[in-house]
């Protein structure tokens, strides 16, 4: 397959047509641009169905049946089952079989048949691991997948991949690259660096190995914190309900920050209790750092706990993993959870009550802020607006708002100016 990673996104369905054969044009029965280009009016056809009242959602892969192993399978490989017969590849046959290859699993497998254009030849089982890209998690990917995919994800929503690498999205009229990771945004990076740093310093002494720098564990540790973080905002974003979540200054700034602005209807004692991440976080980076050899340096201890299977390794990621459910069913509550930046609960089904409206907003195209276009905020529903506020009077927050229909935003002032970046989602 032709390498494409410095390749431009596509801008509209053409190119994205153009993309796509160009990444299969290797094998002498690649589909023809027409083949793809119908493939593509198909599946965004299925989107629009429903299967027993639920809108159609299904990965459909773009590769030949030779191009799988007969005996593989999750959670390291790919399971594929060839049917007997092909089907013919119709939205009616895709709305049928998304029950049997679910989205988080597994993928629908076509390539072109003769003259008869696209078929679906069978179902491959990936198993679920290549969430963790999006959803948090510490186990590496299952098999290796460098083929077209293409997700039916809601209504005239088609998500374009390479494998697992969005190319680009195909929403109703727009047509547009990924959005951006905001995991990766520096100002997630500046505005914790001083918390993580005493959380090291909190543990250095009595029981951190010394295999690792204390700036490599407090970089670890904010990279574990980040797989916390992206599981909440997934497990809300995949429930279908939406929510919010803001982060303000730890200590007194915070608690005065929530007395004077957020009306918590269920707020949180201030015991032992409510450091529980701050402990597990703690916990995991000192194994991470027994598992290590002396010497190791952060990529090495990234790679420690992605891919360990050490049993108290895996029994802390449980626990770590429950706690950030726990999280995500306290925003199915109508308001904000509203934790510290420690991530210590200080509340839930809070309402922002702030009394400045906020007429400008930016939308930021950059990781960085710099690139910005004006965004209509009257255009945005109340869970924004609330936020928006909140960010104006209070400049250290951070929040994330996740929409009904799985949009994810998280925003933050910057330099006075409230900001949002759109957040990459499946």
């Amino acid at each position: 397959m032709t390498a494409d990673a410095d390749l431009p996104a596509p801008s509209d369905l053409a190119a994205m047509v153009t993309r796509l054969h160009r990444l299969l044009d290797e094998r002498s029965d690649c589909p023809s641009p027409d083949e793809i280009r119908e493939a593509c009016n198909v599946l965004y056809s299925a989107s629009l169905l429903k299967e027993e009242g639920r809108p159609v959602r299904a990965r459909v892969l773009l590769a030949p049946p030779d191009a799988f192993t007969a005996a593989s399978g999750p959670p390291d490989g790919i399971h594929a089952v060839r049917f007997t017969s092909s089907h013919p590849f119709t939205p009616n046959e895709i709305k049928r079989l998304s029950p049997a290859a679910s989205y988080f699993h597994s993928l629908v497998a076509v390539w072109p048949d003769r003259d008869r254009g696209f078929r679906i030849w069978g179902i491959l089982n990936t198993g679920p691991r290549w969430m963790n890209l999006v959803a948090g998690g510490r186990k590496p990917l299952g098999g290796d997948l460098d083929h077209p995919v293409i997700h039916v994800r809601d209504p005239g929503w088609l998500l374009f991949y390479r494998g697992y690498r969005l190319l680009a999205e195909w929403r109703g009229r727009e047509f547009h690259g990924p959005r951006l990771d905001v995991f990766q945004s520096p100002l997630l990076n500046a505005r914790f660096l001083h918390l993580r740093r005493r959380l090291v310093e909190e543990v250095s002494e009595c029981c951190l190995p010394p295999t690792l720098g204390m700036d490599d564990y407090a970089e670890l540790s904010h990279l574990i914190s980040l797989q916390f973080v992206k599981r909440i905002v997934n497990l809300v974003r995949t429930s279908g309900h939406g929510g919010s979540m803001v982060l303000l200054p730890a200590g007194e700034a915070g608690l005065e920050a929530t007395t004077r602005w957020i009306d918590c209807k269920y707020s949180a004692g201030p015991d032992e209790a409510g450091l529980r991440f701050r402990h597990l976080l703690q916990e995991i980076i000192r194994r991470v750092g027994q598992l290590c050899p002396e010497g190791s340096t952060l990529q090495q201890s990234w790679d420690v706990f992605r891919h360990s299977k050490d049993p108290e390794l895996d029994r802390l990621e449980e626990a770590f993993f429950e706690l950030a459910r726990f999280f995500s069913d306290l925003m199915q509550v109508d308001g904000a959870l509203v934790l510290d930046q420690r991530l210590r609960v200080l509340g839930f089904g809070g309402e922002i009550r702030v009394d400045r409206n906020v007429f400008q907003v930016d939308q930021a195209h950059d990781l960085e802020g710099h690139r910005r276009s004006a965004w209509n905020v009257q255009a945005d529903g109340t869970r924004h607006r609330s936020v928006y506020r909140l960010c104006a009077v209070e400049p250290e927050v951070i929040g994330f708002v996740i929409s009904q229909d799985s949009q994810v935003r998280m925003i933050a002032n910057v330099d006075e100016s409230v900001i949002f970046w759109m957040h990459t989602v499946v």
